[in-house]
């Protein structure tokens, strides 16, 4: 009786405890059943734009008083939730301890992959080719969009927290998945649940940088927080019986998940071509002779990494500290006596910081000659396969890495006195090493970026234009830039990120006056997405055909989050030309940048032409209007994704994310849509 009695509590417990994480799902309105979402793949034509009634955080804020020793870009204590920011909530809240990169049931109740958007596209692969809707490329994007969380994703995420004053939220996901670099490290044994152990590539299965330093052998830090980590034997996949509080200074990986084992929305547990031997060559999965469908996106990207490990938290830790980090608390959040932050030393430095700097020697290694980061190490075997990935640079990674390097090396110049001339305050190792380290791959940025190479050649687009590439190959006989005239030479990202983080002063000193202006000229000319002629935003790339004497700019393709990207960047121009006294130029960027929020927040309503936006009736963003490979890697799909929803709710604030407290760029007018 006693034992039948225990198990009685047990499953009550555990009923409890699933109504707590449901509550926040109950309270928000998720299902319209009478709201017609039609993803079928349309061609965008002009046309008079719809709006709907919302309520965005301008109206709870405009007028408030600004509260005393609070960052202006946070909003007011007391203000109801945005249905933005209660989506932001409900993503988290599903038990996992992470959010989720996407929500893939839509708000009238239908699963995205049922849909004819879906179905009439199909699965694609990495050449955008139509593949079997049970191909592992297939089961594995279905899955790992349902599942998966990307880690750049979830840092413009608790930014995002931060900024409506939900940064103990954000710290959850920090502390349990961050810090110990795992999403569950018991395994799957004795009915564990089976989370993926390590989350960071410090194997010798990966080689880093010109060296090819091995994951195993990178410099030792020491875990965030004091955490245990604990290890993974190579040969089994098993968990270490004991946590180490120290280990390689390694990447993570850019996708992580709640499980190991996954569950295709279409397959469920198990697919034939997951198979070992055959039709699954995979040596590293010998075991799987069943067809268990797994993680296996074991990807560790520079990008994800200084978004996730520097930029994220320490915006969070400083909108959450009214930016005095030393008022913050220190050491394990278990301690029954608290650290001061005093910064005297590494254990007294705040965990958000030290995460930062537990990347730090991953990144040293992959600063290639000529000051650049790396996409990846050697070995992480990215997608579309390029032989030379070692080699493989991004400059949407060089531009994130600059800031989010930036920001932490000015944290450590104004605690630790780095950089200063009477030397730092602390002779503590790991901080002495962050100062040189963090100085030496800003200052090989810089350099970097100061190269004529960081603009396309002159010839490569027609009537003398000029963009950023995406990136190329470096190694020892130079930098081979990506032509802008091959497929995906245009990276829509690289144009807006880039311009937000290099700045007109920096880029018109060295190219000529108007050269950061003309660069967003020429990104929106081909690759931005017009409702007639109205810029309503941008896609990804441009899908002009170059192959022609007179190439004709084409894109159909409309991205949220990639929109907001572009309306931040329009929006610190502006006022950088303002700054410089040319007016003309600064108003023509505030109005493209007025003119995209006008059209981005209206509702979606299948395809994003005519007269609809990229906003969902439950508060999201999708991440594009359509079904598209993206050819660097992923896709995207018409669904509510959190990097939208989050840079959403940053526009709202207008907090800019590349700098550090949000930047005082000019505000726009909030759009009758909210």
């Amino acid at each position: 009786m006693k034992h039948a009695f225990g198990l009685l509590l047990l499953a009550a417990g555990a009923q409890g405890v699933y109504d707590v994480l449901e509550q926040n799902r109950r309270s928000h309105q998720r299902i319209f059943p009478d709201y017609d979402y039609n993803a079928a793949v349309k061609a965008h034509a002009s046309g008079k734009a719809g709006s709907w009634a919302a309520s965005g955080p301008e109206a709870a804020v405009e007028g408030a008083p600004a509260e005393a020793g609070r960052n202006p870009h946070m909003v007011p204590k007391g203000t109801s939730y945005t249905p933005e920011v209660q989506w932001l909530l409900s993503i988290f809240n599903r038990g996992w301890g992470l959010p989720g990169s996407y929500n893939d049931v839509l708000p009238n109740g239908q699963v995205y992959w049922a849909t004819q958007g879906y179905l009439e596209t199909g699965a694609l692969d990495e050449h955008g080719k139509h593949c079997d809707l049970d191909s592992m490329i297939a089961a594995q994007e279905r899955a790992l969009t349902r599942y998966g969380l990307n880690l750049y994703d979830a840092a413009v995420w608790e930014i995002a927290l931060s900024v409506w004053g939900r940064y103990d939220v954000a710290q959850i996901y920090e502390r349990n998945v961050l810090y110990p670099s795992t999403t569950g490290p018991a395994g799957r044994d004795n009915g564990n649940p089976g989370g993926i152990i390590n989350l960071r590539g410090d194997s010798d299965d990966f080689q880093y940088g010109a060296q090819k330093t091995t994951g195993s052998s990178l410099p030792k830090v020491t875990y965030p927080a004091n955490m245990t980590h604990f290890t993974q034997d190579p040969d089994t996949g098993k968990p270490s019986k004991e946590g180490v509080k120290k280990g390689p200074g390694a990447l993570y990986y850019r996708i992580i998940g709640p499980n190991y084992q996954m569950i295709d929305p279409m397959l469920g547990h198990f697919g034939q071509n997951w198979k070992y031997p055959w039709p699954n060559y995979d040596t590293t999965t010998k075991w799987n002779t069943y067809g268990l469908i797994h993680f296996n996106d074991w990807k560790p990207i520079t990008g994800e990494n200084v978004w996730s490990s520097i930029m994220g938290p320490i915006q969070s830790l400083g909108l959450a500290s009214n930016n005095n980090l030393s008022s913050t608390t220190c050491g394990h959040p278990a301690l029954a006596k608290p650290l001061a932050c005093t910064f005297a030393d590494f254990d007294h430095t705040p965990p958000s910081i030290q995460q930062a700097i537990s990347v730090l020697p991953a990144l040293e290694a992959l600063q290639a000659p000529g000051g650049s980061l790396y996409h990846c190490p050697w070995g992480s075997k990215i997608f579309p396969p390029d032989p030379s990935e070692g080699e493989n640079i991004s400059n949407e990674n060089n531009f994130s890495g600059y800031a989010s390097l930036k920001m932490l090396l000015a944290v450590l110049s104004n605690y630790t006195g780095c950089g200063a001339a009477d030397g730092m305050t602390t002779n503590d190792e790991a901080l002495s090493y962050a100062c040189t380290t963090t100085q030496k791959l800003v200052q090989g940025l810089d350099t970097f970026f100061d190269a004529d190479s960081i603009i396309s050649k002159a010839g490569e687009m027609p009537n003398g234009e000029f963009v950023v590439p995406q990136g190329g190959h470096i190694n020892a006989s130079g930098y081979f830039p990506v032509p802008i005239n091959s497929q995906a030479g245009l990276a829509v990202d690289c144009q807006t990120w880039g311009m937000t983080v290099l700045g007109q002063p920096r880029l018109d000193k060295h190219f000529g006056a108007g050269t950061a202006y003309n660069i967003w000229q020429t990104t929106k000319k081909y690759a931005g997405f017009y409702k007639g002629t109205v810029i309503a935003g941008v896609g990804y790339t441009d899908l002009t055909n170059w192959n022609t004497s007179q190439p004709v700019p084409r894109n159909n393709i409309w991205s949220a989050e990639w929109t907001f990207g572009a309306i931040n960047m329009a929006q610190v121009l502006s006022q950088q030309y303002a700054d410089a006294g040319d007016s003309e130029k600064a108003q023509d960027l505030l109005n493209d940048a007025q003119s995209m929020y006008n059209e981005v927040t209206q509702e979606y309503s299948g395809g994003g032409g005519g007269g609809g936006g990229l906003r969902l009736p439950d508060g999201s963003y999708v991440y594009a209007n359509m079904r598209f490979f993206i050819p660097w890697g992923w896709f995207s799909n018409p669904i509510g994704a959190t990097c939208s929803t989050a840079w959403a709710v940053l526009q709202q604030a207008n907090f800019n994310p590349f700098e550090y407290g949000g930047g005082n760029k000019p505000a726009l007018v909030s759009p009758t849509n909210y």
